[in-house]
């Protein structure tokens, strides 16, 4: 009897293929899947709580940088040649075209977030170094298992991590974007309950 062979390679796709499996309609339209390295992922499906962080994201960034940056939700970021992820929300500089023609890389992108559930070690690790190695500048990351936003600046292409780590439960966090200062209240979008003041 043959030992098995636990040596054959991994074969991996490139973006342009991902792209032709997609055109060929080889997903059902449900399919939500990413390139990794040229591994094909299946993202995990969106809760309640997920949707209504994002859905937060979106009214606070859309509204204030309209004609200055693009808001693109669960819209596609190529990183590099075998690597297309789909972050839950993404602010990219404004370009004439809304990028009709190519999807935004890494150095398009002025903020990036992940609304993560069961996808926070993934999106700590191996989407985090992805990120920085890709030039991506601030990388947040809404934390629903320990609700707390996780603010990364400063990336290091060649460390693949980030020099600048901020996490918040409470507060607000501020970010400017094209000359145009957001703040975000961490606990609202967290779902976390506002302490109340002692009774007198």
């Amino acid at each position: 009897m043959e030992a098995p062979d636990n040596h054959n390679p991994i074969h991996r796709i490139s973006v342009e293929a991902f792209h032709r499996l997609i055109a060929a309609g080889i997903f059902d339209s449900g399919d939500r899947v990413e390139l990794i390295d040229g591994e094909m992922r299946d993202m995990p499906p969106i809760g309640p709580d997920h949707g209504s962080s994002t859905d937060r994201l979106n009214e606070i960034f859309t509204p204030a940088l309209a004609g200055k940056a693009i808001v693109r939700v669960q819209g596609a970021v190529v990183l590099d040649d075998a690597t297309e992820l789909y972050p839950d929300l993404c602010v990219l500089r404004l370009r004439e075209d809304r990028y009709r023609t190519t999807n935004p890389a890494g150095d398009d992108v002025l903020l990036l977030i992940e609304v993560a559930a069961s996808s926070l070690r993934l999106d700590r690790t191996v989407k985090l170094a992805k990120y920085a190695r890709a030039g991506v500048r601030r990388y947040w990351i809404v934390d629903l298992v320990n609700r707390a936003l996780h603010d990364y600046q400063d990336p290091d292409r060649f460390q693949r991590r980030y020099r600048e780590l901020e996490s918040l439960s409470s507060g607000e966090l501020a970010v400017a974007i094209e000359g145009t200062e957001l703040r975000v209240d961490v606990a609202e979008l967290l779902g976390v309950e506002a302490p109340r003041p002692p009774a007198n």
